[in-house]
């Protein structure tokens, strides 16, 4: 019978797309609104036995996503949208963060210097000795909350109060991010960065606290001896997802996902940082010995900036009213979140004083909007490090903002690749819970998960030289990148080598000779292409490297800027290889460049697919969460994004906000979301994000990826 529905589903949806590319511009009628984007199915070495994402956990199972899609419900609409904002809609209504010019005030000093008629003043919290959470409501008005239009009155006359340096709205703040699998030979990443060749000069890192500022931590194997006592700071009841406020508890409650979900974003970027490493089972971490301190801000609904400046000031050593002194400041700040917003004055001054006076580094993620970093908050702040992501060629990730705020870039990972041809998608892997809540090693990718890769170099610098200050760690990573990751678009200063950053702040000639190593043994090419293979030099003096080709007829290997590279001293420069499959018959084949230079010579396998199996349509179905909180679709909410028109799609759809999914029907037995399928959520995986849909006006750019999911292995 499931399979009947599915099938019906899916032919109802036919009927209702045609044969016509779905790429109107406007909706057919006024009363709906359209949806319309792309889907990019996974083309991997090991497709058909490849481990993809787990599903957010804690959300629908397979089976239910099977069962969903399958059936035909009576759509019920929900009470209003739940999110997706602007940098306006991003505002909490109301608050307001007030930073007076007199220290220490009391809540109650505090709210004389800000009443204001008409309003009924409730002091919230400290962030720091300054900063002050006031919340407004109107009085004598029915609804008893603030508009966004008043907040921004609010700001405007708070701010002109004599005795307030400024004042701003309190914005809500997301996690970046993406998921899934297992153990270091599939930590692709490190090479990306260099980092083996950095951890001959620099392993641990003991002495060196980094503060994760994310959605909190659980208990892992990989991770539990590492972790210190922190703080849950999410101050707002509704948000906290645990039944109470601020804490010494950072544990990670979940249901950060739509229906209850849970990501374990904060534990997945902990592990990159500092997982136990060298112990023969789980992942590695940059930094085999640095303590990592918890500190809770996103809640169910993200983090507020309020909370998150008072997490930044606390984990730097910040004294805050009413809150236990920090006993283990962290040097290191990862914020692998952010928001839609200008430049923060909170953020600023917390930044600017937890740097001049206790030595902090603060390293934040670009976001994952694919837009110019400009308008995200807090990597667009001055004295910061903002991180990009990049793919295991070292190219910007798709989805990487990008822009003057960003620096430097890391390995964020692609899940849509499968550049080095291991069967597994190219994300960075690192500790986090499997569906069933169980330790894991999990695939994700953002540069959610490229920041922790410079804080855990950042780590490994400060055990190097402990009285490193943030500006000259960001002037060596910047000198010390690799230029060929800049970008058209604003890449900073280009990816992070790690082994020429610490080489510099050890500042010591280099004595050894040149030596070859690259970023990968092995390189994947579904059908012709052009991809940049890294070489590394890690010793001293210019290191000539000249490449050759065997294994396919002469002419399909070729190297379009040159065969000969030349790599200065701990530098990386880029080798372009070029492949065609013209002549070939369908199928797998085998070809191996050798790279010659003084150091040696250092094979690297190709691997080259011609032909892929037929291309199959995927489903794309649009689900909403009814006032029950259970998750509800219909024929008409379904379309089909077509393989032959590469796999857009356009739907339109009666206004409310949905969650989009896809699914391929790969082994064609007319069930969706099976074992070793291509499934897919928008934005991602980890963080599945809702689409409010609007009469008369068109969602665009609603584009993912369909990962292959088999059940994720849990820690040994």
């Amino acid at each position: 019978m499931r399979r009947l529905l599915a099938v019906g589903l899916l032919a109802l949806a036919a009927c209702s797309s045609g044969d016509e590319p779905p790429l109107r511009t406007e909706p057919q009628q006024q009363a709906t609104g359209r949806v319309q984007g792309q889907l990019t199915p996974f083309q991997g070495a090991g497709q058909q036995s490849t481990r993809g994402h787990v599903l957010p956990s804690g959300g629908p199972s397979l089976q239910e996503w099977s069962r969903l899609v399958s059936r035909a419900t009576a759509p019920a609409p929900l009470p209003g949208p739940l999110g997706g904002a602007s940098a306006e809609e991003d505002a909490l209504p109301g608050e307001v963060i007030v930073r007076f010019a007199e220290p220490g005030l009391s809540a109650e000093q505090a709210l004389q210097r800000v009443e204001l008629p008409g309003y009924r003043a409730v002091h919230r919290g400290y962030a720091s000795e300054y900063l002050h959470l006031v919340a407004f409501e109107p009085e004598g008005r029915s609804h008893r909350k603030a508009t966004p239009a008043m907040t921004g009155q609010l700001v405007s006359q708070l701010a002109a109060r004599p005795g307030v340096r400024f004042a701003e709205p309190n914005r809500r703040v997301r996690s970046h991010a993406v998921p899934n699998d297992f153990g270091f030979p599939f930590q692709w990443h490190y090479a990306t960065l260099n980092l083996p060749a950095a951890w001959d000069v620099q392993v641990e890192a003991p002495g060196v606290v980094v503060a994760v500022l994310d959605t909190g931590i659980v208990f892992h194997p990989d991770l539990a001896a590492r972790v210190l006592p922190g703080i849950d700071m999410v101050s707002d009841l509704a948000n906290s997802g645990d039944g109470d406020g601020r804490d010494g508890d950072p544990t990670d409650p979940g249901g950060d996902l739509p229906g209850g979900g849970s990501s374990w974003h904060g534990t997945h970027v902990a592990g990159t940082i500092g997982a136990l490493s060298n112990n023969g089972a789980g992942v590695a971490g940059v930094s085999w010995a640095s303590q990592i301190l918890p500190v809770r801000v996103l809640g169910q609904q993200g983090a507020s900036s309020f909370d998150l400046a008072a997490a930044m000031y606390w984990a730097a050593g910040g004294s805050i009213p009413g809150l236990p002194p920090n006993p283990t400041p962290a040097r290191v700040i990862n914020l692998s979140l952010g928001g839609s917003a200008p430049p923060q004055q909170a953020y600023q001054e917390v930044i600017d004083d937890r740097v001049n006076a206790a030595g902090a580094i603060f390293v934040i993620a670009a976001g994952n909007e694919s837009l110019d970093a400009t308008g995200v908050s807090p990597c667009n702040q001055q004295n910061v490090l903002c991180v990009g992501s990049t793919t295991l060629v070292g190219r910007r990730s798709g989805f990487s903002n990008f822009g003057a705020p960003v620096d430097v870039m890391a390995p964020g990972g692609e899940l849509r690749q499968d550049f080095n041809g291991d069967g597994y998608p190219d994300g960075v892997l690192s500790t986090a819970l499997d569906a069933a809540g169980l330790p894991a090693y999990l695939f994700y990718e953002g540069t959610s998960m490229a920041a922790p890769h410079v804080a855990g170099v950042l780590a490994l610098m400060l055990a190097l030289r402990p009285e490193l200050v943030s500006a000259e760690a960001e002037r060596i990573l910047k000198e010390t990148a690799i230029p060929s990751s800049q970008c058209p678009e604003g890449c900073g200063a280009g990816l992070v080598n790690a082994q020429a950053a610490l080489r510099a702040l050890q500042g010591v000639p280099v004595l050894e000779p040149p030596r070859l190593t690259v970023n990968t043994p092995r390189l994947f090419f579904a059908g012709d292409g052009t991809l940049p293979l890294l070489l590394f030099n890690e010793g001293g003096g210019e290191l000539v490297v000249t490449a050759s080709a065997d294994g396919l007829p002469p002419g399909l290997v070729t190297f379009p800027a040159g065969a000969t590279v030349s790599v200065p001293t701990l530098g990386a420069r880029p080798l372009q290889i070029a492949v065609t499959t013209a002549g070939l018959e369908p199928g797998d084949y085998l070809a191996t460049i050798t790279l010659t230079s003084a150091s040696g010579t250092v094979p690297v396998e190709l691997l080259l697919r011609v032909g892929v199996p037929s291309a199959r349509d995927a489903l794309v179905a649009f689900v909403y969460l009814d006032e029950q909180g259970n998750w509800q679709t219909a024929p008409e909410l379904a379309t089909v994004a077509l393989a032959a028109n590469g796999y857009r799609y356009a739907i339109d759809l009666p206004p409310r906000v949905y969650f989009a999914t896809a699914a391929i029907d790969d082994n064609q037995n007319g069930v969706y979301f099976e074992d070793g399928e291509r499934i897919g959520f928008w934005r991602n995986t980890d963080s599945v994000e809702p689409i409010e849909v609007r009469a008369g006006e068109v969602v665009d750019r609603i584009d993912f990826d369909l990962i292959p999911y088999i059940p994720v292995e849990t820690a040994p």
